[in-house]
């Protein structure tokens, strides 16, 4: 079974941080030039690479290189994140596109119910047909009655 946070991506990654980390484990501690500690006229302390003057003394600076094992980790755990936030990113795309067809679709919705309503209000009288597709007009009563659900619909739909 494979993890899905870990894509081919993720994976190279990892591999090239691993392999870097394991070169310089080969090649042993950092070595360091020589560093030359003075004071300067102001009475700070100076390091350099170069003596400024003749009082400069000669420093040993040692560095250690990089615990494979925990650049190994840490590498791991970078790549896990990355993973962890590309999965979070398509999460949230997705769930903003989802938002996105939702209010499109309400927004639809709300201007068929209006158009609906306005439809009914302006026209003089109301018919239906019947199955011979003739006309069959609505009293104003049933005329009114049909306007009102269209504006309750429209109220629904639009939210106002």
């Amino acid at each position: 079974m494979q993890n899905p946070r870990m894509t081919p991506k993720v994976v190279r990654f990892g591999a090239v941080f691993t392999a870097l980390a394991l070169i310089q484990w080969q090649a042993g501690p950092v070595r360091a030039n020589e560093v030359y500690k003075s004071v300067d006229a102001k009475g700070h302390v100076v390091y350099s690479d170069r003596p400024d003057t003749s009082s400069a003394q000669k420093s040993e600076v040692k560095a250690e290189g990089p615990n494979p094992t925990e650049a190994a980790r840490i590498a791991k755990e970078q790549a896990i994140l990355k993973a962890e936030e590309i999965q979070r990113n398509k999460q949230k795309a997705i769930e903003d596109a989802k938002k996105a067809q939702a209010e499109h679709t309400a927004q639809v919705q709300c201007d068929s119910a209006r158009n609906r309503f306005y439809t009914l209000k302006d026209a003089r009288r109301l018919y239906d047909r019947d199955a011979d597709g003739n006309r069959v007009y609505l009293s104003d009563q049933d005329g009114d009655a049909r306007r009102e659900e269209a504006r309750q619909a429209m109220t629904a739909a639009c939210g106002n």
